[in-house]
């Protein structure tokens, strides 16, 4: 399958569509042809905002490129990339990979050193293409000053935007290895030239649009892939604009030779907006108004301190909301009461959290002062919210600002201080369905640049008991590409994961997951897990956890070991031979603002081998999470095959940003350069970590527009 540049522009015309509902980035920086912020072939010190994230296209012959840009965190750029070489084959071997061209992956990573002040100009430190064959790798250190309408940039580059720089490097080493797949920190600032490159751009008169002209130091001449180009002209110049709130395009002059163009958008994950919720059901009445509206049917409400009374009034009015009461209770002098929910229907707690106490007071007697708020997850109770009734009623038509009203409410870890459940409207067992479509796929393979799977899932669930649940997943086809999968494993290992190609088509109708599950909390800050049946597509078995999670709940320490055995690749009821234990200690690190967590893991994985894994991801206020892994095990670098050690990077997407009514479903899409075996986790059953992390998400500071929506 060929890349072509008509291709992908179709496909960013289409997210342009399903995006215009998410909130567009506050004017970021225009991407330059990597991908990052910059002009054409060189980077500026310019960031987007916290959360800024760009996805474009840009042909520059004989280069396409599809890339990827986010700010995890203020000051720091990530930019993930495809690059196909049109001119190149991918594999000498038509029989193999047919007329496709090659393709490569890059990773850039650009950081602020210096903000822009009165006196200083913004700096920045950027590595473009870590890793894998560094075809295009570059290493630079760039300033930008802002003068009116004018945005100047002068740097100093290494690699590949220094092949003709006209400055030896006085720090160039001998011990740089610049071939082969192998990322070392010894090539970093180490080509025999150094590279000057500047630029400018000017903010014309017309809203949107920018005039821009570099100095590019490349000569071209060492290209990848022995793909040498002339250059006339080291001077690139173009325009710029913004179609719309988040959308360009871009079209520029380039090596006094080409002409080269760009598409892209930029959203702003930190902004909570999406679809608007118009099939949510409208927010709970005012306890004014609820009563208003019964004087007005000629149904005053009777007073009433009756436990059961009041909790069928609460239940109707959670009801309405499409929040399930799981319990009720209230305390002995009747000016507190205590109603359990679980963690649906809405993604958000805190919205969730405001429903709850607003439409519970607004049929519980005046008297009652206090209302307390405790989710139930599996069983287990994940966080406990007293909030004053007074304040929340004050705050809800805008007497006393939100700030003020956060100050009277308290997010706490369960406790034992509250009365037991008096009312338990929920029935065992419970049953309950899904069914959504689903997408998996396959990116820059050697046989195809795309393969993919369009499936039906149907799931079903038993809650057994409040602890106890049975949970199933089907895969039903509806279209699919990997029958043209040609790509064997060479694995030296165990083939644990790299023999997906024959799941993949042999898989095509498959039994998911078929699990169960009994959690329980069986002392404070201390829960259990016990699972077995079908974890996923590859294996099934017997696992346990143990999580301890103190009363501050951003940092947990969790055990897991499981005993599994590899499933057939028609993925039904039948297993291989291969069974392995493996496990992991693993430590759980939870910072509030920003939202990040780190997860550092310690075991043995599926192929026996033994090792670490860091996890370091982020939460954005929308819901959308993003991150980034790396596994390093006792395997060498020559057992484990290209790519010396597995990583990858994630997206994790709630599913209510594209929906018009709430969910607290989500997808994820992870970006892994190559499928092999060593340092390969296994998934064995809820994770406790996740039924418990509700406080966390509780915690957060209250958003206006959220817990009064």
């Amino acid at each position: 399958m060929n890349f072509m540049p008509r291709r992908i522009g179709a496909l960013c015309i289409m997210v342009l569509a399903l995006v215009d509902g998410v909130s567009a980035a506050d004017e970021p920086p225009f991407a330059g042809d990597y991908g990052g912020a910059g002009l054409w072939q060189t980077p500026t010190a310019r960031f987007g905002d916290d959360g800024s994230m760009g996805l474009g296209i840009v042909a520059d012959s004989p280069y396409n490129r599809l890339f990827v840009s986010v700010v995890p965190i203020e000051g720091m750029e990530a930019t993930f990339r495809y690059t196909d070489i049109t001119n190149r084959l991918y594999s000498p071997d038509p029989a193999f990979s047919g007329q496709q061209s090659y393709k490569d992956r890059g990773l850039d990573l650009s950081f602020r050193l210096l903000k822009e002040s009165e006196n200083l100009p913004a700096v920045a430190l950027g590595l473009r293409d870590l890793g894998g064959t560094q075809l295009f790798a570059a290493q630079y250190l760039v300033a930008s000053r802002s003068y009116y309408d004018f945005d100047f940039s002068f740097g100093l580059g290494w690699g590949r935007l220094a092949s003709g720089g006209p400055i030896s490097n006085p720090f160039e080493r001998q011990n740089g290895n610049r071939s082969g797949s192998k990322y070392r920190f010894s090539n970093v600032f180490n080509s025999p030239k150094v590279g000057v490159f500047g630029g400018v751009t000017w903010d014309a008169p017309i809203k949107g649009l920018q005039l821009l002209a570099e100095y590019d130091p490349n000569d071209y001449q060492n290209e990848p892939k022995d793909n040498p180009k002339d250059v006339k002209l080291p001077i690139n110049f173009g325009l710029k604009y913004r179609l719309r709130s988040g959308a360009m395009a871009g079209l520029s002059y380039q090596r006094g030779s080409i002409i080269s163009f760009q598409i892209g958008i930029g959203i702003n994950l930190a902004a909570p907006n999406g679809i608007p919720k118009l099939l949510d059901p409208p927010p709970p009445f005012s306890r004014q108004q609820t009563l208003a509206f019964a004087e007005a049917k000629g149904q005053p409400e009777v007073p009433s301190n009756d436990p059961a009374v009041l909790s069928r009034r609460v239940e109707q009015a959670l009801g309405a909301q499409k929040i399930v009461l799981q319990g009720f209770a209230l305390s002995a002098d009747g000016k507190s009461a205590q109603i359990w929910i679980p963690p649906a229907p809405y993604r958000d707690s805190q919205k969730l959290i405001g429903r709850t106490a607003r439409a519970a007071s607004a049929v519980l007697p005046d008297w009652v002062a206090t209302i307390r708020v405790t989710e139930v997850s599996y069983g287990v109770e994940t966080y406990d919210v007293e909030i004053s009734r007074a304040a929340l009623e004050n705050a809800a038509v805008g007497e006393i600002a939100i700030d003020k009203f956060q100050s009277t409410v308290r997010v706490s870890s369960p406790s034992d201080d509250k009365p037991a459940s008096q009312y338990s409207p929920v029935r065992y067992p419970k049953f309950g369905w899904t069914l959504n479509p689903s997408l998996r796929s396959s990116i820059g393979g050697p046989d195809s640049f795309y393969f993919g799977q369009l499936l039906l899932k149907l799931g079903g669930s038993v809650n057994i008991t409040p602890n106890w649940n049975l949970e199933g997943l089907l895969g039903f086809n509806i279209y699919n590409n990997f029958n043209d999968l040609k790509l064997e494993s060479n694995s030296a290992l165990p083939h644990v994961r790299s023999d997906i190609k024959n799941y993949l088509q042999e898989g095509e109708q498959a039994l998911v997951r078929l699990e169960t599950n009994y959690i329980h909390q069986f002392a404070p800050h201390w829960y259990g897990r016990v699972s077995g049946g079908i974890f996923e597509e590859m294996y099934g078995g017997v696992a346990g956890e143990l999580l301890y999670r103190p009363a501050n709940p951003h940092w947990a320490v969790g055990v897991n070991v499981n005993r599994v055995r590899q499933r057939d690749f028609d993925q039904r009821f039948t297993f291989r031979d291969y069974e392995v234990t493996t496990g992991n200690i693993t430590g759980y690190f939870e910072f509030q603002r920003p939202s990040v967590l780190v997860k550092l893991s310690a075991g043995q994985y599926l192929a026996r081998d033994r090792g670490v894994t860091l996890d370091i991801s982020r939460q954005f206020p929308s819901g959308i999470r993003i991150g980034a892994f790396a596994t390093k095990t006792d395997v060498s670098a020559k057992q484990f095959g290209e790519g010396e050690f597995d990583k990858g990077i994630y997206f994790i997407l709630p599913l209510d940003i594209l929906l018009p009514r709430s969910t607290p479903g989500s997808g994820s899409f992870l970006l892994r350069p190559l499928t092999r075996d060593g340092g390969q986790m296994v998934r064995d059953g809820r994770s406790l970590y996740e039924v418990t992390n509700g406080a966390v998400k509780a915690r957060l500071p209250l958003r206006d527009g959220l817990f009064f929506d």
